[in-house]
């Protein structure tokens, strides 16, 4: 017979406790954050609350810094959400001009999306949160920069450049 442990009965479990808050701590404090950013610039409560719309906003980032643009096919598979509520994202951000929609000149049909200076804001608040979790965390700016793969001096610029206007 298999013994069923409950989550009572474990000692370990105590010891996740200050884990737990510091996490909580976290997410509480993006979740402000971004409803704060909605508020601002009237997104809709779906791309805050959605963790899919974060992982998609990160990847855009990303594309954005590695290759200058980015295109539909480039965000599809990074979550479960279907084409037609990446397309519908897409378009609201385009709208609310975070975005530049371009066709590419190679082929007409491939439509290519490139960051505005709007878009910087997001930037700014990733590293606010970054900034925010090493401290929950405890982890040195030196240790942050290094997980960022750059200098701490480079790390303390561009956090000094995310203070403004977030």
């Amino acid at each position: 017979m298999k013994k069923i442990v409950s989550f009572e009965a474990s000692d370990n479990l105590k010891n996740l406790e200050g884990f737990t808050k510091t996490i909580l701590s976290f997410n509480q404090k993006k979740y402000s954050m971004f409803k704060d950013m909605a508020n601002k610039h009237g997104w809709d409560s779906i791309y805050v609350n959605d963790i899919r719309y974060d992982l998609l906003r990160m990847a855009i980032m990303d594309f954005h810094i590695s290759k200058g643009f980015f295109t539909i096919s480039d965000l599809t598979g990074i979550t479960d959400l279907n084409i037609r509520s990446i397309e519908r994202f897409l378009k609201k951000i385009v709208v609310a001009g975070y975005l530049d929609k371009r066709s590419s000149g190679k082929d007409k049909r491939v439509v290519e999306y490139f960051a505005t200076d709007k878009s910087l804001l997001l930037l700014k608040i990733y590293l606010k949160l970054l900034k925010e979790g090493a401290g929950l965390f405890k982890i040195s700016p030196e240790k942050t920069a290094e997980l960022s793969d750059m200098t701490t001096e480079e790390l303390e610029k561009y956090l000094a450049w995310s203070e403004d206007k977030v």
